[in-house]
């Protein structure tokens, strides 16, 4: 009797995105498991497909339901858990399930780009008895017959070593290895060696200390955490805890007991900065058992991570957004540390955000999840207010360390002073002084690059992206300006296209300029620098890291890569050269993001036994935020923002989903754009805000409008958004829509 089965083909299309019913040819009966990925013919071609499971009806006639063609993995890549996990991610960010089937994948494994790394090693010759025909130095023989006699003797003792090091620990040439071999008495294997992602981190970053005992509060967290972990149950906690509290210290013995426990646990981090840092301690505490999972990976080392965690080689897996979904068998628990993280949201199909994943994935395995961070996002926040989260406090410091004094410096009065630096006279001093007394500093700005502009002073004209509807920022080490949306650059030009004026300024602060500074005024201090321009090569952020930590470095001067989960115990002031970046972007998040960045950056300060200082530069010193930001009160602006959202309807008042189309003709996805919203109006439970140009109009070479749907139930948006993404389809032309959920950014 015939068999049928259910297959999602991998074709990214609105019409394809159903199952699909074939016939299971004999050859493959009994070998096809679900979640494995198969060959079948679609139209004229042969397409892959992820096997859905068996169907008792298919849904043609069987004469024309066509044969599976082949199994394309042995091993399927994807569990029956990870698949359902892409189902629901497909449903639930309205994208096609192909998309979110192909996220759950490296796309290097998928395109099997990479193939497993062999290496020659050199074994003794099975069977054993061949060990009693081994030459004897006894015998007498010439010097090239004691040599291989030494070769024999140390490849007795240490087995699997390649020639040259075989060589080296017998202190003979390759002639004699060469000789046992043509004797039979050794052996050359291919094996399997492992791309070690952590190479260069061990080299990079000092070992952690001892394990401290938890304090009283990080005994009251563990109290709760544990028996979920333990006698696995879905709990949900947000561990709300003080830069320097030792939430880490709560993830890692938690860590322990579910590895004690016989499962197995993921532990998130926002930033690839933060993944050296927070590997390298878990290998201190858990060895080898330890893998790492992020972009910033080579393909080699990104293969073998992924299939060491596929195959239950390894018990935690530390990594960044992407690593939610690992293939750990047996998963225990799931860590987020800096839940509040924009980072953890993607920005490309399918819009998820790693948050929800794991409590969906934690949920749907009846497993605990812990959402860590000093600043929880304003959803947490109020999860945790409904019971959707169970919140655990870490009010303190580890060892009585107090949080440092934050000082506001009113920019208004320095330029009024006359001081056009962007180091104000407060910062200058207290910079001087801690060089004095050779102790560390960190300077943060979010903004790369040395100028933010450049304007022609006689008729104002700016140089901006052809692409993107933004300025283009100036790079001093490259003399270039670039964008930092497409990276579209130039160089800077000398006299004003427009005007021909020579009167060309520029203006704004980056890092660059920054660093510039710095050195200028303190030309003895030894300065690093960490942004995206120097963190580019493989194993950078470890670099730098390293070097800041062991004290090479006096000065760290960085974007939000350094304002985060860094513990660095030299650091005594943290100077924030300008909080005004993001407090005025178009975004309803704005303050809750100043708010969240002012608190994770000042945390870096005072984390030894040197009581730190924070000063913080803006031009806004009176500004909810920033004055939250300086008591580090996170209930109050938590409490204080959240009646902001509740009487302006702003997420986690009501849900929200963003709809933006994009093109690159402005007036045909002008139309689009109030056609899809013209369609949308009168929607039950679904209030459309827009349509209107975008603030970013341009990006890309792509013209942009966008429109939110704003409501009580997430579900009743979801369904209109599906609306509107047919009702864009009907439409012909090259402007296209993309559906957001839960938006991270109004830009």
């Amino acid at each position: 009797m015939d068999s049928y089965c259910a297959v999602a083909v991998d074709v990214a299309a609105a019409g394809t995105d159903r199952p699909f019913h074939y016939r299971v040819p004999p050859a493959l009966a009994g070998r096809l498991q679900r979640g494995q990925r198969v060959r079948v013919p679609f139209g004229p071609r042969t397409v892959v497909g992820w096997l859905l499971g068996a169907v008792d009806q298919p849904d043609l006639p069987p004469s024309e339901i066509r044969d599976l063609v082949a199994v394309v993995d042995p091993e399927p890549l994807l569990t029956p858990e990870l698949l359902d996990l892409g189902l629901w991610l497909a449903d639930r960010y309205c994208c096609l399930r192909a998309q979110a089937l192909r996220a759950l994948i490296p796309a290097d494994l998928r395109h099997a780009r990479v193939r497993p790394l062999e290496e020659e090693r050199i074994f003794p010759a099975e069977p054993a008895e061949a060990a009693q025909s081994a030459p004897s130095a006894a015998s007498g023989p010439p010097p090239a017959r004691k040599a291989q006699v030494r070769a024999w003797q140390a490849l007795l003792a240490e087995p699997g070593l390649t020639r040259a090091e075989l060589a080296a620990r017998a202190g003979c040439g390759p002639a004699a290895i060469r000789a046992l071999l043509a004797d039979g008495l050794a052996v050359a294997r291919p094996v399997a060696v492992r791309r070690d992602p952590f190479a260069d981190v061990a080299a990079a970053l000092p070992p952690e200390p001892v394990p401290p005992l938890p304090t009283p509060a990080q005994a009251e967290a563990l109290a709760a955490i544990l028996p979920a972990v333990r006698a696995p149950r879905p709990d949900a906690f947000l561990l709300h805890g003080v830069t320097g509290s030792g939430k880490t210290e709560v993830y890692l013995r938690a860590i322990a007991a579910t590895l004690a426990a016989g499962r197995r646990a993921i532990c998130l981090v926002p930033e690839i900065a933060l993944t050296p840092q927070t590997a390298a301690r878990f290998r201190d505490r858990f060895g080898d058992g330890v893998a790492v999972l992020h972009s910033g990976l080579g393909e080699g080392e990104r293969h073998d991570e992924w299939w060491r965690i596929r195959r239950g080689q390894v018990g935690v897996v530390v990594g960044a957004r992407s690593a939610v979904f690992a293939p750990l068998p047996d998963l225990g628990l799931i860590v987020l540390d800096e839940e509040h993280e924009g980072t953890y949201k993607q920005e490309d199909v399918p819009r998820y955000h790693a948050r929800d994943v794991a409590l969906h994935r934690a949920a749907t395995l009846g497993i605990p999840v812990v959402l860590g961070s000093a600043t929880p996002a304003l959803e947490s926040t109020a999860a945790a207010a409904s019971g959707r989260l169970r919140r655990l406090a870490l009010p303190a410091r580890v060892l009585g360390r107090p949080l440092p004094p934050v000082r506001v410096v009113d920019m208004r009065t320095e330029m009024e002073a006359g001081n056009r630096s962007v180091l104000s006279r407060d910062l200058h001093l207290a910079l001087g002084d801690r060089l004095r007394r050779r102790q560390q500093a960190l300077l943060f700005l979010n903004r790369r690059g040395y100028a933010t502009f450049v304007l022609c002073r006689s008729c104002g004209y700016v140089a901006r992206c052809p692409r993107c509807a933004v300025s283009l920022g100036y790079h001093a080490t490259e003399s270039r300006l670039r964008c930092h949306y497409c990276g579209y650059s130039r160089r800077p030009p000398e006299v004003c296209p427009r005007c021909g004026s020579r009167y060309i300024r520029y203006f704004g602060s980056g890092t660059e300029r920054v660093e510039a500074a710095v050195r200028e005024a303190y030309p003895e201090a030894r300065v690093l620098r960490m942004d995206v321009d120097t963190t580019g090569t493989k194993g950078a952020h470890a670099r730098i890291y390293g070097q800041f930590r062991r004290g090479e470095a006096d000065v760290l001067i960085g974007t939000q890569m350094v304002a985060k989960g860094w513990d660095i115990a030299g650091v005594t002031l943290v100077g924030v050269v300008s909080a005004d970046t993001a407090l005025n972007l178009p975004d309803f998040r704005s303050a809750e993001r100043t708010f969240q960045l002012l608190c994770q950056v000042s945390g870096r300060a005072g984390r030894g036994d040197i009581p730190g200082e924070v000063l913080i530069q803006t031009y806004n010193p009176d500004h909810p935020a920033i004055l939250a930001a300086c008591r580090q009160d996170s209930d109050a602006f938590a409490e204080a923002e959240l009646a902001v959202r509740q009487a302006a309807g702003w997420p986690p008042a009501q849900q929200l989903v963003r709809l933006v189309v994009s093109g690159p003709d402005g007036p045909g996805v002008a139309t689009l754009a109030q056609a899809v919203a013209r369609g949308l109006h009168g929607e039950p439970g679904v209030e459309v805000l827009g349509p209107s140009e975008a603030p970013l109009p341009l990006l890309r070479g792509q013209h942009r409008w966008h429109m939110a749907l704003r409501g009580a139930r997430a579900e009743v948006l979801r369904e209109a958004a599906a609306h509107a993404q047919d009702l864009a389809g009907r439409v012909k032309g090259k402007a296209r829509l993309s559906v957001d959920v839960d938006p991270q950014s109004m830009l």
